[in-house]
């Protein structure tokens, strides 16, 4: 259907070029007033592609991809924000803990490893449909989740909200950080993934069968190129054990 309206459109539109072009040619009998009026026409459905290309690929090369503004040693675990009330957030692997708050009780909590799946403390594996946790109970380790107060939680922040930096309204694009890391003692960015995000012109999302207004749009890096726990790696490296 959507290509249908699209061809409908492209024929309409070439025919209404064709018939002003001519119009105004027949007109004035100038072949740079006819030129002019083409070269508008041509404009009226691509300016922001014309414009918005070479600024997209510009801030691709000059701003984009991963910022390490400063990295921290010896790193436990830290808070990755707010989260449903789930059965189990496992820690990354290196780290001994995770922090979160749950958005329906609004409490801090802390899931950590401990050695001793016999724990009374331990959460059951079973109902968490998690196969890497289900595994390292197997072998002897398991969570203990423990609410713990907002003053305990860890300084160290992870975001997966992406964050506006800036916005270019005309040709509907922006700077994003898509992830990033924070001391949240005094706010300050460790480390963020920058994006640029662009929806390509109104005729690029028409062209790609997508209807105007959509939210698909053309980023990079891509989201499938960003390795987050690498990412994460580099900026807080895990406490080594001793």
């Amino acid at each position: 259907m959507i290509g249908l309206l699209f061809f409908g459109v492209l024929f309409g539109y070439i025919f209404l070029v064709k018939f002003a072009v001519n119009r105004i040619y027949k007109y004035t009998e100038e072949k740079i007033a006819r030129n002019i009026a083409l070269v508008i026409f041509i404009l009226i459905p691509t300016w922001d592609i014309i414009i918005g290309y070479p600024i997209y690929k510009y801030l691709c090369w000059n701003n984009s991809g991963v910022h390490i503004y400063k990295t921290v040693d010896d790193v436990e675990g830290f808070y990755v924000g707010v989260h449903e009330k789930i059965p189990i957030l496992l820690p990354y692997k290196g780290y001994k803990y995770i922090d979160y708050r749950e958005r329906k009780s609004s409490k801090y909590y802390r899931d950590s490893w401990i050695d001793n799946n016999t724990s009374k403390d331990c959460v059951s594996y079973v109902g968490t449909w998690n196969y890497d946790y289900t595994q390292a109970f197997h072998h002897g380790r398991c969570i203990v989740k423990k609410e713990i107060p907002k003053s305990e939680v860890s300084r160290w922040e992870y975001i997966g909200d992406s964050q506006t930096k800036t916005m270019l309204y005309p040709v509907d694009m922006k700077v994003e950080s898509t992830i990033s890391i924070e001391n949240r003692k005094n706010e300050k960015m460790l480390s963020e993934v920058v994006s640029v995000v662009w929806k390509g012109g109104w005729l690029y999302a028409l062209l790609s069968s997508i209807p105007v207004g959509s939210n698909w749009k053309i980023r990079c890096p891509r989201i499938i190129d960003i390795k987050f726990n690498e990412f994460i790696y580099q900026t807080l490296k895990p406490k080594k054990e001793k």
